[in-house]
């Protein structure tokens, strides 16, 4: 059974932001499109007049809208009669406005219909005209197949569809119009103008600037812009289509009810030619982005939680206007614990380059934007073996949720405990938080200022990496500028950490619930960024050169593709999770490297934040206890090793953070170091050097056992003493690389962590000039050898004697 239940506090959300209307249209709502001739059933019934009573009770016009494209026959009278016999039983819950759409379905008649229609045009309008008058010719709206400039053949003008439209429907039924593209970034009167005289009536917009459905991995948290006041009096409404989340709607919501209310006077721009400077200040995206944050701040700290499912929400501006909030996501009651599952993320594939002290983008750098639409800026895989890592990839993720959950022995209710410990001491959210976060998921066409100066600060960072390189040779006030910005950026990704925990502990439960698939993505990217920033600052050596092919690098770069393959994939970013993935995928090859940034979100909401910074000295005991309690096949080994802690830590990463520290980063909590790797660039190297001085210093600081039965310690010892084990050359060839992670499941709970941690080695390695990295692991160890599989690495043959010992390696 479908619940249709609107909570009436929405209905008055919409009433109070200046909106009129609310139409019903959600495509999971298979009698609304797939099952559409099916009347609904007593409890639906009772769910739907519920809702449309809600409305109604805050002067909220109710539209109740079909979409029976799909498989209607137009010249069949029991199609018809489906139709009318669905608008009347609704009309009898007490709606009086309708709407049927035609959108996205294939523009093309049935053989039965073409004997009786002459085009497709005119048989949408013979049924359309037919359904309107039997219902009394109430409050109407009509979606058209072509629907915007785009999509008319062969264009507006000349679109034999859009005139008939034009032509023959009646003219009290609204067209509903979403501008020159499916989503415009403009709306200007000339065009509107233009549509008008096709469709012989000012069309309804029906404006996708929000709208996230064609892609649930984004989010537009920005005001409504591009549409000038100008347009209102060439309208007769506007109707929007915001993001799929409700609580994430409400800048959406509101910006475009101060905007309905900026010319109020209907006056038209040829009055005001005189007057442009009038016009402008009526209304400001920026300022009344910042108003709809003072509403907002107290929906965010008042008590919400996500009902078990909410309808589909929309709102009308109050001039003669109406708005569309389709597909809303059911949430179930246990909404803060739990998500629905996402689905593969796509290939990433970069196109354009450019110099390199070039800027990435200014705050609006839309001009140069190429005609695509934000739909078509989709990862399109181009590689098999890409596409079949990550399908191999994705569906482990899960796999390794449930593990490492199982083995935390950590219910939900501990977690929120958890919180619940540290929620006393947190900072309480504030109107510059909800800045910050708006700038990061701005509008589709627009990056907010804080992420553009990000870009650019880590653009610049990357290209002028050579001066710390040369920083005892450089000028001196440049180096000063190089850790300015290094500072500035870390800093950054702090605050946002910070407003991420203020967000995982509002009030408003269900608007946390809706953030956290985005902030999750932000955060883990974020701190891989960081992470590499600190690792030029700290270990960058004088001999460090820019390798060719990583350079240059440039952001301005679009994904070719459409919405079909945008559905299929299921997996896009924000434009600036876009483009901060460019710069780290640039240090690793794009064959191998998606896996470990393209990941979809966990299915319970995680309120444990990590971060990921560069090993350093004083960090060994921690690493240390990470190994022991984790050296049995990931677990712990304490009490295998109880005489000498240090023995295991000693001789698995001991040789490694010692002799090849630069390679080894640390992942934090907020009990401290819970999960490290560690890496050297050259393995044979390292074994060379390790048994110069790091063997021998073992075999001082650990004696050789004498005697025949062997403790588990002393056969480590043993170890030390014994000639040491040399990588096969099979191995070193195309996996020069060595590489370990670990990690305590108990306090990892998010399975991105273990991968995040081998980008941070991997993006280093690849920066010195690795080609491939391997991890040696013994035939007991099932499931590490799986956790490695997991994070791409592949089993290497090799002529080795030792069957005791597995080798996986991985390219980068």
């Amino acid at each position: 059974m479908i619940n249709f239940a609107l909570n009436v506090n929405y209905s008055f959300r919409l009433k109070k932001m200046g909106l009129s209307t609310y139409m019903y249209a959600p495509k999971d709502d298979c009698k609304h499109r797939a099952f559409w001739r099916d009347l609904y059933s007593v409890e639906e019934a009772e769910s739907l007049a519920a809702l449309i009573e809600a409305a109604k009770e805050q002067n909220v016009e109710f539209v109740y809208a079909l979409s029976p494209g799909l498989d209607i026959t137009f010249s069949n009278a029991k199609d018809v009669q489906f139709l009318k016999r669905k608008f009347e039983q609704v009309s009898t819950f007490g709606c009086t406005a309708f709407a049927l759409l035609f959108d996205d379905i294939e523009p093309e008649l049935s053989e039965t219909d073409r004997s009786m229609f002459q085009s497709f045009g005119a048989a949408q309008v013979s049924v359309t005209n037919e359904v309107y008058q039997h219902l009394g010719q109430p409050h109407f709206f009509f979606c058209p197949t072509e629907y915007c400039s785009s999509r008319a053949v062969p264009n507006l003008s000349t679109s034999d569809y859009l005139n008939t439209l034009g032509a023959k429907l009646l003219s009290d039924i609204d067209i509903l119009w979403t501008g020159q593209k499916v989503i415009s970034k403009k709306i200007t009167v000339q065009h509107l103008q233009d549509v008008t005289a096709v469709l012989q009536r000012p069309p309804v917009i029906w404006d996708n600037i929000h709208a996230n459905d064609y892609d649930p991995r984004r989010l537009f948290l920005g005001p409504f812009d591009g549409r000038s006041p100008e347009v209102i009096p060439y309208l007769r409404g506007v109707l929007t289509n915001p993001n799929c989340e409700f609580e994430s709607n409400f800048i959406a919501l509101h910006t475009l009810g101060q905007w309905s209310q900026s010319n109020l006077t209907g006056v038209k721009k040829d009055i005001l030619e005189d007057f442009p400077a009038k016009l402008d200040t009526r209304y400001q995206p920026r300022v009344a982005l910042r108003t709809a944050l003072t509403d907002w701040i107290i929906e965010v700290k008042t008590n919400r939680l996500a009902p078990k499912v909410i309808a589909p929400v929309a709102a009308v501006p109050n001039i003669p206007t109406v708005e569309q909030a389709n597909n809303i996501n059911p949430l179930p009651q246990e909404a803060p614990l739990t998500l629905p599952p996402f689905v593969q993320p796509p290939v990433m594939t970069m196109n354009s380059l450019a110099p390199v002290d070039s800027p990435i983008l200014s705050e609006s750098d839309t001009d140069s934007t190429p005609d695509l639409e934000p739909m078509e800026y989709v990862p399109c895989g181009t590689s098999e073996n890409v596409t079949s890592t990550l399908k191999k990839n994705l569906s482990s993720d899960s796999l390794m949720q449930v593990e490492i959950m199982s083995d935390n022995n950590m219910t939900n209710d501990k977690a929120d405990s958890d919180v619940g410990m540290t929620s006393s001491t947190q900072e309480e959210i504030e109107i510059d938080d909800l800045h910050l976060l708006v700038e990061f998921f701005y509008t589709p066409f627009e990056h907010g200022v804080a992420n553009v100066q990000m870009l650019n600060d880590l653009h610049w960072l990357r290209s002028n990496a050579h001066l710390m390189s040369k920083r005892n040779k450089c000028n001196p006030l440049e180096v000063e500028e190089w850790l300015e910005k290094a500072k500035k950026f870390t800093d950054t990704v702090e605050r946002i950490g910070n407003l991420i925990r203020k967000i995982h502990v509002l009030p408003n439960t269900a608007l946390t619930l809706e953030l956290f698939p985005y902030l999750w993505d932000l955060q883990g990217v974020l701190q891989n960024c960081s992470a590499y920033v600190q690792w030029l600052v700290d270990d960058l050596p004088p001999q460090f050169q820019l390798l060719p092919q990583i350079l240059p690098l440039h952001f301005k770069f679009y994904f070719q593709g459409n919405m079909r393959s945008a559905i299929t994939t299921g997996r896009l970013y924000s434009n600036f999770l876009l483009q901060i993935l460019e710069l780290i995928i640039r240090l690793l090859p794009s064959e191998g490297a998606h896996d470990l940034f393209m990941m979809r979100p966990p299915e319970i909401v995680l309120k444990r934040l990590y971060q990921y910074r560069p090993y350093r000295p004083s960090d060994e005991p921690s690493v240390y206890s990470v190994c022991l309690k984790t050296c049995d096949d990931s677990m712990d080994g304490t009490e295998v090793f109880p005489e000498l802690p240090q023995l295991i830590g000693d001789r698995i990463i001991g040789g490694l953070v010692t002799l090849s520290p630069e390679y080894c980063f640390v992942v934090e909590d907020d009990e401290g170091v819970c999960g490290y790797v560690v890496a050297a660039l050259d393995s044979k190297d390292l074994l060379n050097k390790a048994e110069l001085s790091w063997v021998p210093a073992m075999c001082e600081k650990y004696p050789k056992p004498n005697k025949e039965d062997l403790t588990p310690s002393d056969e480590v010892i043993m170890s030390f003493h014994n000639k040491q084990r040399e990588v096969p050359e099979s191995v070193l060839q195309r996996y020069p690389s060595i590489v370990r992670v670990d990690f305590i499941p108990p306090r990892v709970e998010d399975y991105s962590v273990p991968k995040r941690l081998l980008a941070c080695a991997l993006t280093a390695l690849k920066t010195r000039g690795s080609i491939g990295v391997h991890v040696e692991m013994n035939v007991g160890d099932k499931c590490m050898i799986d956790h490695y599989q997991r994070m791409g690495f592949l089993p290497i043959a090799t002529d080795s004697t030792c069957d005791d010992v597995v080798y996986l390696g991985r390219l980068i």
